[in-house]
């Protein structure tokens, strides 16, 4: 037993699932199969994090779909996952080798289940909003990230597939035992079917087959049983062993729990006080991840020091914290190039970069390290970038 009085499995001791655990996961696919079965064509999102209960989630719809016959596979599935583009590089580099292997084997076994990767627009994205515009970190009362990263993105996705079928139902991990909080959450929104009308998006509904699964069960599950698009859980089961953490989920309005209330967030985050994660990652032997956890600490350094970082005038002309000064938004560039170069992996694209000159510029604050033409003004290509797309502040 563990210290909270939860029986603790050892998966490593035995070669077979409990059968009660394989009984309760074959009503589940059972159950799963039914619904994808019944006489309406809305078809499904499943949300995918990448992380342990999003993985069971969507490995118990492969399953019910390939135990569907294939004339009656007519309802369309879509697994949705969302990149922040701030994700720990190990994080991202798994859940982009998942959402291949999905799609893949998807399509290897003649199921209509396709994988998708979605990204906030690049007027939206962390580093846009904070070296672009200048907005300071988030924090518990100012956290602009989640809506712009997670749920535009992943609501975009949904409202195109809304128009084109007229309904859809949105398939969620979220489960009663990952914390009183969730549990509560999950009770609130439930109505006398399990179906509910989505929260924010009209003709939306929304699913959670896994809710009563505990914690202990997805992880037997998914150790005796590898996941039918190829591979194994043996990744993702090391990952949470560096990480000693929870999961990301998809995050489609606000009443979702944000990454920054969890432990398996973005790099970036500056709501928790502790990126645990990321402790947990460099305590496990990636050290080249040190200097992004200095980096973040700095970052929040400057959000809570306003009177030397930040203007005395808001953007609306008004006195106040501002936005950060130009200085301070050069240096973070700098800053994050030089750990960019370092770490040898991508932390910030070409088009984010080319973006951020771009907003400085119209704030008519052109940074020292933008190299003007002979005549001292912008070369051409900037000033077509800066025609190309208007700014909205």
């Amino acid at each position: 037993m563990s210290s909270s009085g939860r029986r603790v499995v050892n998966t490593d001791d035995r070669q077979v699932i409990r059968a009660d655990v394989a009984a309760k996961f074959s009503l589940l696919i059972t159950r799963v199969k039914r619904r994808y079965q019944a006489p309406d064509s809305r078809p499904w999102i499943v949300g995918f994090s990448g992380g342990k209960d999003s993985t069971l989630l969507l490995h118990l719809v492969f399953e019910a779909i390939r135990a569907t016959p294939p004339k009656l596979r007519t309802r369309s599935v879509y697994a949705l996952a969302a990149d922040t583009q701030v994700e720990t590089p190990a994080i991202i580099e798994f859940l982009e080798s998942q959402i291949e292997l999905i799609g893949e084997g998807a399509m290897s076994l003649g199921l209509p289940l396709t994988a998708h990767l979605v990204r906030p627009e690049v007027h939206e994205t962390y580093w846009a909003r904070l070296i672009g515009y200048g907005y300071p970190a988030p924090n518990k009362w100012f956290r602009w990230c989640t809506e712009r990263l997670k749920i535009k993105p992943s609501n975009a996705f949904i409202l195109r597939q809304i128009d084109a079928h007229g309904e859809v139902i949105i398939l969620l991990g979220t489960r009663y035992d990952e914390s009183s909080a969730r549990a509560k959450s999950i009770r609130k929104h439930e109505g006398v079917d399990d179906l509910n009308p989505h929260s924010v998006l009209r003709s939306a509904y929304v699913w959670a087959p896994i809710k009563e699964v505990l914690t202990d069960e997805v992880w037997e599950f998914l150790a005796f049983n590898p996941p039918p698009w190829g591979g194994s859980h043996r990744r993702l089961q090391n990952l949470y062993k560096e990480a000693n953490s929870g999961e990301c989920p998809l995050v489609i309005d606000e009443t979702t729990k944000p990454c920054g209330n969890s432990r398996f967030g973005c790099w970036t985050c500056t709501v928790v006080d502790r990126d645990r994660s990321m402790e947990g990652f460099i305590g496990s032997g990636r050290e080249e991840y040190r200097g992004m956890a200095e980096f973040r600490d700095w970052l929040i350094e400057l959000r809570d020091n306003p009177q030397v970082y930040r203007e005395p005038i808001r953007r609306n002309g008004e006195p106040g914290n501002g936005p950060l000064r130009m200085p301070v938004r050069e240096e973070v560039l700098r800053r994050l190039l030089a750990l960019q170069e370092a770490l040898g992996q991508e932390l910030i694209s070409e088009q984010e970069v080319a973006f951020i000159h771009q907003i400085w510029v119209s704030d008519r604050l052109v940074p020292s390290r933008i190299d003007l033409g002979p005549d001292g003004q912008l070369p051409i290509a900037e000033l077509d970038l800066l025609q190309d797309t208007a700014v909205q502040v």
